[in-house]
């Protein structure tokens, strides 16, 4: 019994103070999941940021839910280890909350930037090109990782219109 109640007290620490992200199954699952969960949606610009401090300053640029008034500039505070991460300046689509006075993103949500708006890369196994060259399965990678930005921006652009439309 005690070995028992030990393993499980270990198991909720790890799963307590460790980021695990579940697999992302179908895009519009988590799309809805996102919007019944966060107190704010919007398109921003993120005008600075402070790696240190795990914090960026965000200047709201369209209200997708109508609760944030364009203009405003939330600091933003960054999980340890968990996704997504604001690291550098640049137009974001934020799903998100106010926590001790901190805009946060959702842990393991779907914000995202412009430049990058990739969620998940689904990539091929780089094994089904054992025989091929490292700089061939480089070019290989790089190929299907463009496919995979192409494909998110349009993703990207969908979700917008869905929740300007809902708006």
């Amino acid at each position: 019994m005690k070995k028992y109640l030990l393993f499980t007290i270990l198991l909720i620490s790890i799963y307590g103070f460790a980021c695990s992200c579940p697999p992302i199954f179908k895009l519009a699952q988590i799309q809805k999941i996102e919007i019944e969960n966060s107190e704010c949606i919007f398109i921003g610009e993120v005008i600075e940021v402070d790696n240190e401090e795990l914090t960026y300053k965000i200047r709201v640029t369209e209200s997708l839910d109508g609760n944030d008034i364009p203009g405003n500039i939330y600091t933003g505070k960054n999980w340890k280890g968990c996704e997504p991460f604001i690291e550098e300046n640049g137009k974001w689509i934020i799903y998100g909350h106010m926590e001790d006075g901190f805009l946060s993103t959702n842990k393991c949500g779907i914000s995202r930037s412009f430049e990058n708006p990739v969620i998940v890369i689904k990539l091929k196994e780089l094994e089904l090109y054992e025989n091929k060259t490292q700089s061939e399965k480089k070019l290989i990678f790089q190929k299907l990782r463009d496919e995979e930005i192409m494909k998110a921006r349009k993703e990207l652009e969908n979700e917008i219109e869905h929740l300007r439309k809902i708006r």
